[in-house]
């Protein structure tokens, strides 16, 4: 539990550096916001595989349980989950509006993301291998970098809507703080309910694909095509080759 709080943590605390940019400079260099954006993504696509959809299922013929119709659905609600919430941020048209939804959204999406370093951190706890520990500092790696630029897409909108600066910050962090007490709430089910394990990585899984698919590559490709392919292909290579080598 105290390594899912530190590395729930982690993932808020640089989600609030992101933020506090908006005290140093007027907007993010889009090089830089294209290559953490596609980097994240390449490594959330690739823990997505090898850190939790293969240990899912590994761990379903381990606990005996059936994998071939539960997996995907638990997969495929990820997505739909992802999906409701995208409609929702780009349903209303004012610009006051939006930022506010765009808010809901990003704190909604920051529940599954700390939920998904909470379940890794119990699936490490509960099969007790070191390589499933560094999976999971991996993936919580892998959603705190994305949390970077994501704090100042927080707190850019609310300053540029008539926010100051102080108040932007503020609800940056406090739309951030959100993954500490998702890590550690989805730490305790996962340790709990074992049973449920599989299909929260799963879940979580879905997750982190949708956000990497949906949000961050377009976001990405928008501001800079080539950088944005080859920062994604580096990022799921490097996590790529660090899971076959903790293997």
């Amino acid at each position: 539990m105290i390594y899912a709080f530190i590395f729930s943590f982690m993932c808020f605390l640089l989600t609030t550096i992101g933020a506090s940019t908006i005290f140093f400079i007027k907007s993010l260099n889009k090089k830089v916001e294209a290559f953490l954006h596609s980097f994240a993504a390449g490594v959330m696509i690739s823990s997505s595989i090898f850190s939790l959809i293969i240990p899912a299922i590994d761990y379903c013929v381990e606990l005996k349980i059936c994998s071939y119709i539960i997996l995907p659905i638990c997969f495929l609600l990820a997505y739909f989950a992802i999906f409701l919430l995208e409609i929702k941020n780009n349903s209303d048209a004012t610009p006051k509006i939006n930022v506010f939804t765009l808010n809901i959204g990003i704190a909604l999406h920051n529940i599954p993301e700390g939920m998904c370093v909470g379940f890794a951190f119990a699936s490490a706890s509960i099969f007790g291998q070191s390589s499933a520990f560094l999976q999971a500092v991996m993936i919580a790696v892998g959603i705190g970098v994305q949390n970077l630029p994501e704090g100042s897409s927080v707190a850019f909108p609310l300053y540029s809507s008539g926010y100051s600066k102080t108040k932007s910050f503020l609800i940056s962090m406090l739309v951030g703080f959100i993954e500490v007490p998702a890590g550690v709430i989805a730490y305790i089910i996962g340790l709990k309910y074992v049973f449920l394990l599989p299909y929260m990585l799963t879940f979580s899984a879905g997750i982190m694909m949708s956000v990497a698919i949906c949000d961050l590559m377009p976001e990405a490709i928008t501001k800079n095509k080539k950088l944005a392919h080859f920062s994604f292909f580096l990022g799921f290579v490097i996590m790529m080759l660090l899971d076959l080598a903790l293997g």
